[in-house]
């Protein structure tokens, strides 16, 4: 019976969350606008480089092959939008933080929930006109059966890392009250190591070699090539492995800073 009150109170923060997203629905739109608009503008930069150099494969990538590559990338992206970081520090800062502690959920989960709600609304929202603009006009394949499903549990996996990412910088606005500038730094990161500038493989290799020792690529990079077919089968299974790896690592980072977090509240009495 406790277990499923738990679940009530998660499916309800889901639920506020969702109710935010609705309430802040004009954002979703303009995403579902520009996000064909910045497709645009990467095919046409990638032909104007294909047919520049003439060549027919640019680092393992062809011009369609290229262009699908952002296409997902813009996908992934719905997926693992997260701004758990922006929803703490503005509760510390302005003290509603006591409430989150009195609720009979624990508070890394509520988050989840909530961020969850929201996520699901923009995938809604963009997710399909996104996909059939990529399929219809930009030569976005439907992948095999097993490279389809592996890409939909890289995602739900990237969007789990994405949370925990944000949701332990978030933490630090225990500390530092004010975290615009991190949380600005973290999203440049994200988007340019985790491959969705530009694929990874345009680093150099002694560079490639150190961003697998970090989280970003597995957010994006990953999930992109397990859908493009560019992994082996067991080459899937292993990323998806590292991908449950980092994840237990940030929760278990994300539980240490948490009680410290709680001490520096209970003790400064924010």
């Amino acid at each position: 019976m406790n277990l499923l009150k738990k679940i009530s109170h998660y499916m309800a923060t889901s639920k506020i969350g969702w109710k935010v997203g609705i309430k802040y629905r004009f954002n979703f739109f303009i995403t579902t606008l520009t996000t064909p608009l910045n497709i645009i503008i990467f095919y046409f930069l990638w032909k104007a480089i294909f047919d520049y150099t003439g060549i027919e494969i640019i680092k393992g990538f062809t011009f369609n092959a290229m262009i699908q590559y952002y296409v997902l990338s813009m996908i992934v992206g719905f997926f693992i939008w997260a701004e758990t970081d922006k929803w703490i520090a503005q509760d510390v800062r302005r003290g509603h933080i006591v409430s989150m502690f009195i609720v009979p959920v624990r508070f890394m989960w509520q988050h989840l929930a909530f961020e969850a709600g929201i996520n699901f609304l923009g995938v809604i929202l963009n997710l399909i006109p996104v996909f059939l603009i990529g399929f219809l006009f930009f030569g976005l394949n439907i992948a095999p059966v097993f490279y389809f499903t592996s890409f939909l549990v890289s995602v739900v996996l990237a969007f789990l890392l994405a949370f925990f990412l944000s949701f332990n910088l978030g933490l630090t606005a225990f500390w530092m009250k004010r975290i615009t500038g991190l949380r600005r730094v973290k999203r440049a990161l994200g988007l340019f190591l985790g491959g969705g500038m530009i694929p990874l493989t345009f680093f150099p290799e002694s560079v490639q070699k150190i961003l697998h020792f970090l989280p970003f690529e597995y957010t994006r990079y990953v999930p992109i090539n397990i859908y493009l077919g560019n992994y082996s089968v067991s080459y899937v299974f292993l990323q998806l492995g590292l991908q449950v790896a980092w994840i237990l690592a940030l929760y278990l980072l994300s539980v240490f800073v948490y009680k410290r977090a709680f001490r520096q509240f209970a003790g400064a009495g924010v």
